[in-house]
């Protein structure tokens, strides 16, 4: 199945989606609690005040030989019925059910043996609430009322607790998004160690800040890193040892077959000899370079020897070994050196410019010119070899650092172990590397570029 359409769970999502929904559903049960108390407390407090006119009504009931009739003049109903916010309707009735006094549509409560009763209801299309009192005569006086300032006070009610609730949820919602993100911490921050390292950094997790959830994880993680490590140690001392186990026997043969060729030989004979001493050589140099490479890879961030060291006093040093041979090759090895301070393990130094040259002198044709150079450019510490060989093409420049990878159709007689030796070196001291091409257009130039020594960090703040 394709990774990409596979559907990854996020723990972050799951948190947020837990956490977020129930401080929601939480604000929805506040607002419903509150309504209902809200509107509880509206019926308790409005309902005590359209009491008072159904009792002023009852009071004024008169019966007679002409019946029964409300003793009110016009002008004190509307008094007694008057409000700012609601409007206010009577009906009275009689005890055989006939309306007294008042309007005629006014609904009748529901039987009960109460003498008071509150009932909500609708007149003309519109809610109401009635406030009714069956008189110790039998009638029945009631009182409706719009339900404006009640909904009013259910909207001041709602609005006065629900707005600092909704506040503390929106808080509540940052707070639980910060503390996921800061529980979620650690497993960025072993994400961030993991690739930051190198492949051949195999050193265990450090596992002092993890928290206790993480630790099974890590411990399991660093129980895998101890089982490569022992398998990536156990396969450069094989390649240790059979590169120096390879490098007498052919050092021998080597030597052998130059004896033999000092000898008088057949045209023929001398040509298959001269084929076995070149083929003698390149499997020498290639016992060295796996010899090299092991010893690089052995070499970890704890048991370099790093020290300040000049790298022009490095570059000299080289010339002593590879001048010969360019001289032997009518390659003109030239030396542009100034003196900068790098921090490096000099053995490895040594091992990075000796592959550098020696890959340049092999590339390069008869007639043509090297070139080592070391300083500063921008305050970084660089050593850089150029030569003007065939140069590389800017497709294969992302390979060339590849083990046994060789430009296709290249000449010279490399192995393609060279720079790759050179790209372990730069990775163990933290420096950078670069192909360019030179200024005049042909062949090849390999900057090496070094860290700041810590003590002129210090100087240039």
């Amino acid at each position: 199945m394709d990774d990409s359409r596979v559907s990854r769970e996020s723990i972050r999502r799951r948190l947020l989606l837990f956490v977020i929904p129930s401080v929601l559903i939480l604000v929805i049960g506040a607002a419903l609690i509150t309504y209902w108390v809200a509107l509880r407390a509206a019926n308790t407090a409005y309902d005590r005040a359209l009491l008072d006119p159904v009792i002023d009504l009852s009071e004024n009931i008169k019966s007679d030989a002409n019946g029964a009739r409300l003793e009110l003049s016009a002008q004190a109903q509307h008094a007694l019925l008057y409000d700012q916010a609601d409007t206010l309707v009577f009906q009275i009735r009689a005890p055989d059910g006939r309306v007294v006094a008042g309007v005629d549509d006014l609904p009748a409560p529901a039987p009960s043996s109460s003498r008071q009763m509150f009932f909500d209801a609708v007149h003309h299309g519109e809610p109401i609430r009635v406030a009714a009192v069956r008189t110790d005569s039998g009638f029945l006086v009631q009182v409706g009322e719009t339900l404006n300032k009640r909904n009013q006070l259910v909207r001041d009610v709602l609005a006065t607790e629900l707005v600092p609730t909704l506040l503390i949820a929106l808080v509540s919602i940052g707070f639980a998004w910060v503390g996921v993100a800061r529980g979620l911490a650690p497993l960025e921050r072993v994400r961030s160690e993991l690739l930051q390292r190198s492949p051949q950094d195999l050193r265990p997790l450090n596992d002092r800040n993890v928290p206790v959830e993480l630790l099974p994880a890590v411990a399991a993680f660093n129980r895998l890193l101890d089982r490569l490590r022992e398998a990536s140690e156990m396969q450069q001392r094989f390649l240790a040892n059979a590169a120096h186990q390879l490098r007498t026997p052919l050092a021998g043969l080597q030597m052998h077959i130059e004896l033999i060729l000092r000898r008088d030989l057949a045209s023929d004979l001398r040509a298959e000899v001269e084929t076995m001493h070149n083929a003698t050589t390149r499997a020498g140099r290639l016992a060295r370079q796996l010899l090299a490479l092991a010893k690089v890879e052995s070499a970890s961030a704890q048991s370099q020897s790093l020290e300040a060291l000049d790298l022009k006093m490095v570059a000299e040093a080289a010339a002593q070994e590879w001048v010969p041979r360019a001289v032997e090759r009518d390659i003109d090895l030239g030396f542009a050196l100034d003196s900068v301070s790098a921090v490096a393990d000099p053995l490895l130094l040594r091992e990075l410019l000796n592959n550098l040259v020696d890959n340049a002198l092999r590339y390069t044709p008869s007639g043509g010119s090297v070139t080592v150079r070391s300083g500063e450019a921008g305050g970084i510490p660089f050593l850089s070899v150029e030569d003007t060989g065939p140069g590389i093409p800017e497709v294969a420049r992302s390979r060339i650092f590849e083990r046994f990878y060789r430009v296709e159709g290249s000449p010279g007689d490399g192995s393609g172990l060279g720079l790759a030796i050179v790209k372990e070196v730069v990775d163990k001291h933290g420096a950078a590397l670069a192909v360019e091409t030179p200024g005049r257009g042909q062949g090849t130039r390999i900057v090496v570029s070094f860290p700041v020594p810590a003590t002129e960090n210090r100087d240039t703040t």
